[in-house]
């Protein structure tokens, strides 16, 4: 199996995407070291799961199982957001997932083809 990697730091959030063949657990199962959190992106337009908790320094894995395009975008809402509010939008293609480990804090995204800040497609990430 070939994989690519590559990766970008920017204000506490490290994202890393990642090119492999999907595994019996997934695209994002086998890929990563340790306990990863998979946030799937499917073509009903969801996250799932919505919310997620994670500790600081564990992977949060989104893979789209689906075959519509998804792209992730950080979500500005409270005055304390970090870069990741204001960071270009991830393109999130079926079966290329991408992963960010995140600094603590209340992340907020969504997909920018099909949801806006904390409606239709949108998410949460609390890291602790």
């Amino acid at each position: 199996m070939r994989k690519t990697l590559f990766a970008l730091m920017c204000g506490g959030a490290a994202l890393v995407a990642c090119s492999s063949s999907p595994t019996s657990s997934g695209v994002c199962g086998g890929n990563f070291p340790g306990d990863v959190i998979i946030v799937t992106a499917k073509d009903n337009l969801t996250f799932t799961p919505q919310n997620v908790q994670a500790n600081v320094g564990q992977a949060v894995c989104f893979q789209n199982t689906g075959t519509l395009l998804h792209q992730i975008q950080g979500d500005s809402v409270g005055p304390t957001d970090s870069v990741w509010a204001h960071s270009d939008p991830r393109p999130l293609p079926p079966n290329l997932p991408v992963v960010f480990q995140l600094a603590a804090g209340n992340y907020y995204y969504h997909c920018t083809y099909h949801g806006a800040n904390q409606s239709g497609m949108w998410g949460t990430i609390t890291v602790r």
